[in-house]
């Protein structure tokens, strides 16, 4: 069939399908004039949709393909002459049935012709075999008779759904953060968020912040309720939106402000709630139980942060196929542990979370060993929730344990700036985690089990510390001594089969301090002082994550790290950061102007590299092309920096360098890319 008349046909049946929803749906809305109706209405009638139907669905270990599908209801296939039907039949049983089983009908159309079957539980039934006019009554009696009418979790599907009225919804978070933004219950949350952003984005005016805080919560909205929509949970309008509903934390509480805000001012509450109806109505229009979810948040990012807002973080999301190329170039992945210290939205995470499970992993097995660590918020929350829906998707189920993402400021792990704290107000509990934790490592006390037994103990940790919490939350309230008692009692309940002397250890620290100054008393005071506000079970976690986890070795290292120039990147540690990377460069430059020279063109992607190769035996970068290889200039000082630091950090062990260029703008932001992969010592 040609490749031509096969889109001709895809094309038409595209928008004969696009019209009968539309007429579908517009009648429903007459009758009933609910807002579930009313919105998909308007997605419909909308030129930016994406259409409704996921098309060239693989199926099966050698990549076949079906042509189109309407959720679980029909399958296409599209042929070029009559002659063909039967044998789209055949292939429908004996090729694609694993997929058309699950549907209701099974149609075969050459556009002029259709043939429409439905689906039973012994083959294909044969109901319609006619003209245009006649296949589009029956299309329109089954897309009728269907309960309800939902669209795929495609990215540009959910970008499109909740940029719908977005502005009027941000519009409204404003107006609510105007109201309550000098309230103590909420100033210290965003003092806590502003914190973290002007570190990653420099100066900027105080408009700058508050508008990405907004944005932010917006999409925070968004993830929570689509995780709730999918994992058919239900609820108050808060629970559904806040992440109470999930057994493990996926947000984190800077951006859960609005939560205190409609409990303590009448007028924003109804701001807020609005916002909150209207982002529930959008995720429950969206069909999760399709195949096709993953990477869903990722356009929906790009839209409500400006790309010149992303530029100045040096954020650029990774490419699918580029993810996949280099997952692939490192080989198998099975059994190794794989840390993406930058991970933004997760889409390394992911992808590798899949190439586990298709190496013949389960599920649990390989969404315990991919690890991420980012600074920033709501990345944090996007790559949780990324991971929950692939982990869904392969199992079918919610996971027992939290996927291993926490806050961390990767940079100030790496170069020793142990008193950066991201949330301030936890300097003390930071410094007596670190304490308790180095003592034990220090003294070698107790086996901590290796990279997979730190990992299994966080796990452990974080999934009591969060139950710990709620149910703590529960029963006392805003009582804080109340508190303080029961997050120790259902902490220790929901410890007490472990028998790893680390947990045992831990419980004592947790609650050992004199009364008013023990990590569980900081717990209590944080959900006092901000409302109620009780998703601190990452923010925790993510304290003790990184004393614990540079005490091992990651199998792998593979990351999109930020693009920022030294000269250009703002942090508590800058100048460690510079004398790391100008140390690695005077080692092989010795002229020391030169050498100062060299380091004024490097870029923090370069120290991430050198650092990342001390750790991993197997690293996979992307990076800016005038970092690393580029054939228009002899010789940048940015790849003179990496090379330098290279050389230096591989002068004692064997390995191996592979270089990728790519002579065109992959992230279309006007920067090349290149990818180096590095093998040391015995990796294959």
């Amino acid at each position: 069939m040609g490749v031509k008349l096969h889109e001709n046909v895809r094309v038409n049946t595209v928008i004969l399908l696009r019209e009968l929803l539309r007429e579908v749906v517009r009648d429903r809305y007459e009758i009933t004039k609910d807002p579930y109706s009313l919105t998909l209405l308007r997605l419909l009638e909308s030129e930016e949709v994406t259409p409704l139907m996921p098309q060239e669905i693989y199926v099966g270990a050698e990549k076949r393909s079906i042509d189109m599908a309407l959720g679980n209801t029909m399958v296409f296939e599209f042929k070029s002459s009559e002659g063909e039907f039967s044998e789209a039949e055949e292939d429908a049983k004996m090729k694609y049935w694993h997929v058309v089983s699950k549907a209701k009908y099974y149609i075969v159309t050459n556009w002029d012709t259709w043939r429409i079957y439905s689906v039973t539980g012994s083959g294909l039934k044969l109901e319609v075999e006619g003209d245009r006019e006649e296949a589009k009554r029956r299309l329109r009696l089954i897309i009728s008779q269907l309960r309800e009418i939902k669209i795929p979790p495609l990215p540009k599907n959910v970008e499109t759904l909740y940029k719908l009225d977005h502005e009027r919804f941000l519009n409204n978070l404003r107006r609510v953060f105007s109201i309550v933004s000098n309230e103590p219950s909420i100033k210290p949350l965003y003092e806590a968020y502003k914190s973290i952003m002007s570190m990653l984005y420099g100066s900027a005016d105080e408009g700058f912040f508050t508008d990405l805080f907004i944005r932010h919560t917006y999409m925070q909205l968004a993830i929570m309720a689509s995780l709730s929509a999918m994992l058919n949970k239900s609820g108050e309008l808060e629970e559904v939106c806040s992440g109470s509903l999930t057994s493990i934390d996926i947000a984190l509480p800077y951006l859960n402000w609005w939560r205190q805000a409609r409990r303590i001012n009448g007028e924003a509450r109804g701001f807020v709630d609005e916002v909150l109806k209207e982002v529930v109505n959008r995720a429950y229009l969206i069909d999760w139980s399709s195949s096709t979810a993953e990477d869903v948040f990722r356009m929906l990012y790009e839209f409500l942060v400006e790309p010149s807002v992303r530029r100045r973080l040096g954020e650029y999301y990774t490419p699918l196929w580029l993810v996949e190329m280099m997952l692939n170039e490192l080989g198998n992945v099975r059994g190794k542990i794989i840390l993406d210290p930058f991970c933004g939205s997760g889409t390394f995470l992911v992808s590798a979370f899949h190439k586990k499970v298709d190496s013949g992993e389960t599920p649990d097995e390989a969404f315990s060993e991919v690890v991420g660590f980012d600074v920033n918020p709501l990345a944090v929350t996007t790559a949780r929730a990324e991971l929950l829906i692939a982990y869904w998707r392969r199992a079918q189920r919610e996971p027992e344990t939290p996927p291993h993402v926490y806050h961390v400021d990767t940079f100030a792990i790496w170069f020793g700036d142990e008193d950066n704290v991201l949330f301030s107000g936890l300097d003390k509990l930071a410094k007596s985690a670190r304490d308790f934790l180095e003592s034990l490592v220090k003294f070698n006390s107790i086996d901590l089990g290796g990279a997979r037994g730190i990992l299994t103990l966080l796990r452990d940790i974080e999934r009591s510390l969060t139950l710990a919490i709620r149910f703590a939350y529960n029963d006392c309230g805003l009582r804080i001594d109340c508190l303080e008692d029961k997050v120790i009692t259902y902490l220790e309940e929901q410890l007490k089969g472990h028998q790893h002397d680390f947990i045992k250890g831990f419980l004592q620290h947790f609650k050992a301090s004199p009364r008013g100054s023990s990590p569980a008393r900081t717990v209590a005071d944080l959900i006092v002082s901000h409302g109620g506000n009780d998703v601190w079970g990452v923010v925790f976690i993510s304290i003790y994550a990184p004393v614990l986890i540079t005490r091992f070795k990651p199998d792998v290292i593979i990351t999109n790290p930020p693009w920022v120039p030294i000269t250009e990147y703002h942090a508590p540690y800058s100048s460690k950061i510079n004398e790391y990377v100008l140390n690695k460069i005077s080692a092989c430059v010795s002229d020391k102007k030169r050498a100062t020279q060299v380091l004024t063109g490097a870029d923090v992607s370069s120290a991430a590299l050198g650092k990342s190769i001390e750790f991993a035996n197997e690293v996979a970068y992307v990076m800016n092309r005038d970092q690393l290889f580029n054939h228009r200039y002899s010789t940048p000082a940015g790849i003179v920096a990496t090379y330098c630091i290279l050389k230096d950090t591989l002068k004692s062990s064997a390995a191996r360098v592979k270089l990728f260029d790519f002579d065109f703008d992959v992230f279309q932001h006007g920067i090349y890319p290149a990818v180096i992969i590095v093998r040391r010592g015995g990796a294959p």
